[in-house]
């Protein structure tokens, strides 16, 4: 009996919705072949491209003769183990997106290339016996090498160089003096381990944060999934360091989630005051090496705690004991463009394959995760009292129609900051809208500054004297005069600028930051501000969302709200919903310490429903009535929607390709599913092309995808598909 040839299925980074099947090369041992490992291949003219080994059998479509033999294998192991295989197979049977790009997505730069492990072997630091018996008090002069020293004295044990660049940030230079007085060395010891020291925390829980916590240790080997509902400053974070010290203790691992990259230092600090263990980040801030080893780190079990943004969510795990995602609202989690995953979503299946539990704290849950609670699928647990007996900030709704105004600013709010900054208090003043003017307007004629790719206004940035599109960035040279008619052009809206403009002439004595993405774009500068503000430097801060996640600033005892109008009146389905979480989320930013907080809400809509009950009935109450008008709309969570989006320099050929897709699907399902479209993004032009989309939805989730690969397979052939660039965005959350 002839013995059937081993045929390898790889997976490839390609467009193609498919794997790729190989032979082993003539000198490959079969023991060496396992899923999960990586390999050189030849594909179409390059011929050594990287592939993941996702299947091994002995059939294939395509004649033995056909196949190609790959060059060699790189690992010596599995790069990804089964589970962790398995699971970016489900997501991209899930999200409909083509499994190569998928399993890629899941590896840092550095191994989607041709590198081994054994490159990224990981250098130690150790002492000296001359730095075992010198006095870190000695080198007082050079305060960062005085605590290395100390730090590397208190552990006793080799500790990796990824470990201390997350306590001491920009230590190289530290390090390598420390080396130069003979007092450390440097070495690629294999630390299998991290040492496991868990400081005693310095507050006591309270009832609720005690419950909570002992409900989720109850539950430790299940795949529970819980929503921790607490206010803002209810102490969430300490809910989750308990279940951590526990977690750890028994020898597994935590992934945590966050938002931002700006909220990752201030939670790292307060995990490495708490746990003295290896710690993996995770974010696209970092330089890619320092990636490759804190994920090289996660996946061996040597770092305890994993912490970062949305892609962190495919960080391996050796041996996983809980799943966290902080602020679980947040849209951030939601990634918008290519391989469209949810970050939350992904997290809770991952908890569910693992059998472990997933937390989902947020101040302001989404309405999907509400519901959920309603079906009794994830457990309910409230946080109902701030930390420390902080009291909930008062709200101030202030009708700005007819007053006098300074630039954006009422004089009713420059009154109140005036008395806050007496007080030795500091300020929040939040408008999510970066630059100094919105628009350029020529009174005579109606010229309008506009990009030409986009149709939509420049933003005017007065710190750089430059015309900025915020949808395509591109920039132009600042004009005064209108090209038309030369008549001076007016500056009208306002962003961050104006209001640091305006608050430097008003209250010259007072320290002022703007935080916006303009000013934190250096490596370190939104640590930077925090520090200062934290500190006391600060007295006032002006800023967009990105201060509105998870911060914790226990001075601030009044939030302007400057612009609560803006997002009103928006088409999209969930604006509402947005609006209520990033309202809630701003005003948690005052009172959070002994001092009482005041949140003013500046706007020209004081009777507007939205504000009314946020404000008198809350958000829970607010977010009922919401999934009331969804379930009358069957509107998700109540049904479930993709959304086919296209984009085309020609706006015919987008519409011709979404009215054709549209054709195919109804032929294959027969009129079961929903469709809607074409119907233009919310931003229909975007850097020159135009952007429609067709939402197609359903009662049954099952149905919905089972339709999707059949008319997969015949999207790319359908009329007008060249014409265009096209995606699939599963469980869409924007519709812009």
């Amino acid at each position: 009996m002839i013995a059937q040839p081993l045929i390898l299925r790889v997976a490839i980074a390609t467009p193609l919705r498919r794997l790729f099947d190989y032979l082993p090369a003539d000198t490959t041992e079969v023991k060496n072949l396992q899923p999960g490992i990586r390999v050189v291949v030849p594909f179409g003219r390059r011929k050594d491209i990287v592939g993941v080994v996702v299947s091994i059998g002995n059939k294939s479509e395509h004649p033995q003769h056909k196949l190609k033999k790959i060059n060699n294998i790189i690992d010596d192991e599995p790069i990804f183990n089964n589970r962790h295989l398995d699971l970016l197979i489900w997501a991209s049977n899930y999200y409909h997106y083509p499994i190569g790009e998928v399993i890629f997505t899941g590896l840092p730069s550095s191994l989607r290339k041709n590198n081994t492990i054994n490159e990224f072997n990981e250098q130690v630091w150790y002492l000296t016996e001359k730095g075992i018996a010198t006095d870190p008090n000695l080198i007082k002069k050079a305060p960062k090498q005085a605590q290395i020293l100390n730090y590397l004295q208190q552990r006793k044990t080799p500790v990796s160089e990824s470990e201390i660049k997350t306590i001491y940030d920009r230590s190289k230079q530290s390090l390598l003096a420390l080396k130069s007085k003979d007092l450390i060395q440097s070495g690629t010891e294999n630390i299998t381990d991290s040492v496991i020291k868990i400081n005693k925390s310095l507050f006591k829980l309270n009832k609720d944060q005690e419950y909570a916590s002992n409900q989720i240790l109850n539950r430790l080997e299940s795949d529970s999934v819980f929503l921790l509902d607490g206010l803002t400053g209810s102490g969430k974070t300490e809910v989750y360091m308990t279940l951590m010290e526990s977690v750890i203790k028994a020898g597994k691992q935590c992934l945590i989630l966050l938002p931002e990259i700006g909220l990752t230092p201030q939670q790292i600090q307060r995990f490495r005051d708490r746990f003295e263990v290896n710690i993996a980040i995770q974010h696209s801030g970092l330089s890619d090496a320092e990636r490759t080893q804190y994920w090289l780190n996660a996946r061996s079990g040597k770092a305890k705690i994993v912490i970062g943004t949305r892609s962190a969510i495919w960080t391996p795990l050796a041996n996983p004991g809980l799943y966290i995602i902080d602020e679980e609202h947040d849209l951030s989690y939601k990634q918008q463009d290519g391989f469209r995953y949810s970050a939350k979503d992904m997290l809770i299946t991952r908890a569910t394959r693992d059998r472990v539990p997933a937390i989902l704290g947020s101040a302001t849950p989404s309405l999907e995760t509400l519901y959920n609670v309603e079906k009794n699928r994830y457990k309910h647990l409230i946080l109902s009292t701030r930390a420390a007996n902080a009291k909930p900030p008062k709200f101030r709704l202030l009708d700005i129609r007819g007053k006098k105004m300074h630039g954006p600013l009422s004089q009713m709010l420059v009154d109140e900051i005036t008395m806050h900054l007496a007080n030795k208090n500091q300020v929040l003043l939040f408008l999510n809208r970066r630059g100094y003017a919105v628009h350029l307007y020529c009174h005579c004629c109606g010229w309008k500054a506009e990009c030409g790719r986009c149709e939509l206004p420049y933003t005017y940035h007065k710190a750089m004297n430059r015309l900025v599109c915020h949808h395509c960035d591109v920039i132009k040279p600042y004009v005064k005069n209108c090209p038309d008619c030369s008549e001076p052009l007016l500056l009208m809206g306002h962003g961050t600028e104006r209001i640091e403009e305006v608050l430097a002439t008003l209250f010259p004595k007072a320290t002022i930051s703007r935080i916006d993405r303009d000013t934190t774009r250096k490596k370190n500068a939104m640590r930077d501000y925090l520090e200062e503000i934290q500190s006391g430097k600060t007295d006032i801060m002006i800023g967009t969302q990105m201060l509105a996640k998870g911060h914790h600033f226990p001075n601030v005892t009044l939030t302007g709200i400057v612009d609560a109008d803006r997002g009103l009146f928006s088409t999209d389905f969930r604006a509402s919903e947005r609006l209520a979480q990033l309202f809630m989320q701003v005003s948690g930013r005052t009172g959070r310490g002994v001092k009482e907080g005041t949140v003013i809400v500046q706007t020209y809509n004081p009777e507007y429903p939205l504000f009314q009950q946020l404000i008198k009935d809350g958000y829970n109450n607010f977010c009922n009535s919401l999934l009331q008008e969804r379930n009358h709309s069957s509107l998700p969570p109540y049904s479930y929607m993709v959304f086919l989006r296209a984009e085309a320099n020609n706006v015919n050929d987008v519409k011709q390709f979404i009215n054709n897709a549209a054709m195919q699907l109804k032929q294959i399902t027969n009129n079961a599913l929903l469709l809607f479209g074409p119907i233009p993004a919310l931003i229909e032009k975007r850097s020159g092309r135009y952007r429609y989309q067709l939402i197609i939805q359903s009662s049954n989730r099952k149905a919905l995808h089972t339709h999707l690969d059949s008319w997969l397979e015949k999207l790319d052939h359908i009329r007008g598909s060249k014409k265009v660039r096209w995606s699939l965005d599963v469980d869409p959350q924007d519709m812009a």
